[in-house]
Order: structure tokens, then sequence, then C-alpha cells
């Protein structure tokens, strides 16, 4: 199970995975898991380490978590008038935590160094994370959650634009769309001069560009909600993740 897929094509519906979990088609079932885990396997991660665990029994406890959903159908009662799949799946780890801390305490294995080289991709992430008191597992996991959603709304307005001969301009904006979209505090003139641009037509650009990702990431975030008058309570609780830290 990688820390994250390579194919930047999120699913039609969270939900409409469960349906695919659910398929007599064993091949169809193993995708849709497999979706799951990419999806949600560092926001779980970095959850499972809040709560404690190094990181050999974060990457156990979290294998053993996602091979137990599917092992006892946990998926087989889940609609989406229950919530957030997200906040299924949290509730769930958290329960499965509790008796997998308990099973495991006494499991004797010989300690790991800092200099080990086999340290995965999400531990390498996790390192470079600036945690404080105050984030606590879940908030944690949903702020992570969060940033996935947001990488992969960039995702798709790369290869948008990449697609249509314009890479270099959404390389050289992306840092400005990161820190809010504005250009206001950004040296325009220079941006507009390396990309050969005028800065007026450089900021008739950025404000499409900015206008596309609220567009992309509001159609992302309407695959997670039952309902689209849930949209914009949705993404006001997303952008609170990111008000105090």
């Amino acid at each position: 199970m990688s820390d994250r897929s390579k194919d930047p094509s999120f699913p039609t519906t969270q939900w409409t995975l469960i349906s695919r979990i659910r398929s007599r088609d064993a091949s169809v079932a193993a995708r849709a898991l497999d979706e799951i885990c990419a999806q949600y396997h560092y926001p779980l991660y970095c959850y499972i380490r809040r709560r404690g665990l190094d990181h050999h029994d974060a990457q156990d406890a979290l294998h053993d978590f996602l091979a137990k959903l599917l092992r006892l159908e946990t998926f087989e009662n889940a609609h989406a008038e229950k919530g957030r799949l997200r906040s299924l799946l949290a509730a769930a780890l958290g329960r499965f935590l509790i008796n997998w801390h308990r099973d495991h305490a006494r499991r004797d294995r010989e300690v790991s160094t800092d200099s080990e080289a086999a340290l995965t991709e999400a531990e390498t992430r996790y390192l470079r994370e600036h945690f404080t008191d105050a984030d606590t597992p879940e908030r944690v996991f949903e702020r992570k959650w969060a940033q996935e959603l947001m990488q992969h709304v960039l995702s798709r307005l790369n290869l948008r634009f990449e697609s249509n001969g314009r890479g270099e301009l959404f390389r050289a904006l992306r840092p400005t769309l990161l820190r809010g979209g504005s250009l206001r505090d950004e040296n325009a003139d220079a941006i507009a001069s390396s990309l050969g641009m005028k800065t007026t037509a450089l900021r008739v650009a950025n404000s499409r560009l900015l206008r596309d990702y609220r567009k992309l990431f509001e159609e992302e975030v309407r695959q997670t909600v039952d309902l689209d008058e849930e949209v914009p309570a949705e993404i006001a609780s997303l952008r609170s993740l990111f008000g105090a830290r």
C-alpha cells in the first residue's frame, strides 16, 4: 500500500468508492480499497504517530487497520447519510488503536536506530512536520486530509496547464496561489518579465488561475458531502483547520 497514488485522479465520489468495495468482483473491490489507501494513508499515519506510536509500530498498526477494515467488511454498513467518510475512518481507527496498543504493548522487537535507511515516504514527511501540543491526532488527521485534497486540486490544475502548453505559467504562479492567490505582495513585473508577458496580462492570468482553483476545490469538496448545500459549510470547516496552530 503506497503512501500516495501516482495517478492524480480521485474517484467520482468517495461514497462511490464504498459501493465499489462492496462489489462481488474481487478486482473491482481491491482497486477501490487501493484508492482509499492512497487518499488516506498519510492522514491516517499522522493520526497514529500523534497517538504516540513510533514509525515502525505506526506502519504495522496502519497495515493491520486497513486489513481489518476489509476483513471485517466494515464498509458494509457505511452510508453517506451517516456522515463524512473521513470521520468514519478516524473514529474506527481510534477504536482500533485502543486494542492494538494493548495487544502489542509487551511485544519484543529490536530497537531501530536513527540511521536506518528504510524510512518510508510517510515517515520522511512526518519528520518535516512542525506540530504543537494543541495538534491533537484528530485535528492533525483532518488537516492532513485537507492538504491532500488541496494538493490533488493543484495536480489537476498542473495537468490542465501542461496539456495547454502553459506549464511554465502555472509553475510561476503556483507559489502565489499557495499564499492566497494575490499578487499584491509579489513582484508582478519581474514574474511577467520572466514569462515574456505584460504585467496586466499576468494579473488576468492569475485571476483566472485563482478562479479555476476555487472551482476545482469546490468540485472536490462536493464529492465528499452528501448534499450540494453542505459544500459552503464544509469549505468553511476545512479553512478553520488552518487557523490557530
